[in-house]
């Protein structure tokens, strides 16, 4: 990925608190059929590993299960977050030319493939954090323990130990700090929350660099 020194984030932290609030993403590898890509949820545990361990889970009817069992090549987990197309129209003098802002980051590492009682854990924490969002969410605990079980032999959890991790927030920091702080400006009024949030970050990135 190509990232400019002001494009990237300073510190792990950044890119944990950017993956735990960004948790759906996209799962690549290779092999001898050409790329495999799957979009899945993807849970951050900080506390295993050298830099953490990304933890999610797929069908095992999916083809992309059996090239994550063989483990031939590394896994690349793609996170992205808010984005914006940037009109020409919000900078103060009208010229700079368009652009993107947006935010993402890559990580890469190898497979572990878990037991059916870690795979079990790991559904219920991501049923319980997803849930916590939905006025009187629904628990696990809801329907018969064997209505879980059962489905398990068809769902291969894994958890991908991160070797290497890189973040773009690419959010104006190579604009002048007048024109980026307008771009947030008007990314706050923005009907869209995702929109807002990129605005967010706009701001918490130019705010206190020179003018």
């Amino acid at each position: 990925m190509f990232v400019r020194p002001c494009w990237e984030p300073k510190t792990t932290n950044e890119l944990y608190d950017f993956i735990d609030a960004n948790p759906w993403g996209l799962v690549v590898n290779n092999s001898d059929r050409g790329p495999f890509a799957t979009n899945l949820p993807l849970l951050l545990d900080r506390s295993k590993g050298k830099h953490g361990v990304l933890v999610s889970h797929l069908a095992t009817a999916n083809e992309h299960a059996r090239v994550l069992r063989e483990g031939r090549s590394p896994t690349l987990a793609i996170l992205e977050g808010p984005y914006a197309y940037v009109t020409s129209s919000w900078y103060p003098n009208r010229d700079m030319p368009p652009t993107y802002y947006y935010t993402a980051v890559h990580c890469y590492g190898q497979i572990r493939l878990q037991s059916q009682a870690e795979l079990e854990h790991w559904l219920g924490v991501l049923t319980d954090r997803m849930e916590s969002q939905v006025t009187n969410g629904w628990k696990m605990s809801e329907i018969p323990h064997r209505d879980i079980t059962r489905r398990l032999p068809f769902i291969m959890g894994f958890e991908l130990e991160i070797e290497r991790m890189e973040g773009k927030f690419k959010l104006g920091q190579d604009e002048p700090k007048k024109d980026a702080m307008a771009v947030a400006g008007q990314l706050a009024q923005a009907d869209d929350p995702l929109h807002r949030a990129l605005g967010r970050m706009v701001d918490q990135y130019n705010a206190n660099r020179p003018a």
